[in-house]
């Protein structure tokens, strides 16, 4: 009898850790993202005016609703990480609150195969997305 209560525990437990990891990876904006292109006119410019002195730069999304915005010189070496929350909101809709800095952009984001668009229309930022050990910056 005991082994049988046991092993409903064991059973229930693994079901409710795989039913909680299954709908974490629904999501497909969890995950790291790497900046591949832009348009002349977004609302990242407003903040981000040196852009040139970051040539790389990551967007991580986390389960928990936080975000990591990585920049890295050329030699691939973290020279400045900004961290907020993101909120999905509807109609394929998200809201970014820095914590680092006073900014917050509330925009449309779409997937094209496996790029992230950050913005619509002719005002977007491109992300692609990246495995976390490519390029070993969650070691950096």
């Amino acid at each position: 009898m005991k082994k049988a209560f046991f092993l409903m525990c064991l059973v229930a437990i693994s079901v409710t850790a795989l039913a909680q990891r299954k709908s974490e990876t629904k999501n497909p904006l969890i995950g790291t993202w790497k900046f591949t292109n832009q348009t002349k006119v977004n609302e990242f410019q407003k903040v981000f005016q040196n852009k040139n002195d970051f040539p790389i730069e990551y967007f991580t999304f986390n389960a928990n609703q936080t975000f990591k915005h990585e920049f890295l010189d050329a030699d691939e070496h973290i020279v400045k990480v900004l961290t907020g929350k993101w909120k999905k909101g509807s109609n394929s809709s998200i809201t970014i609150y820095y914590k680092d800095i006073e900014f917050e952009l509330n925009t449309a984001y779409f997937f094209i195969d496996k790029d992230l668009v950050l913005g619509q229309n002719f005002s977007h930022v491109i992300f692609s997305k990246q495995d976390m050990f490519d390029k070993n910056i969650a070691m950096k």
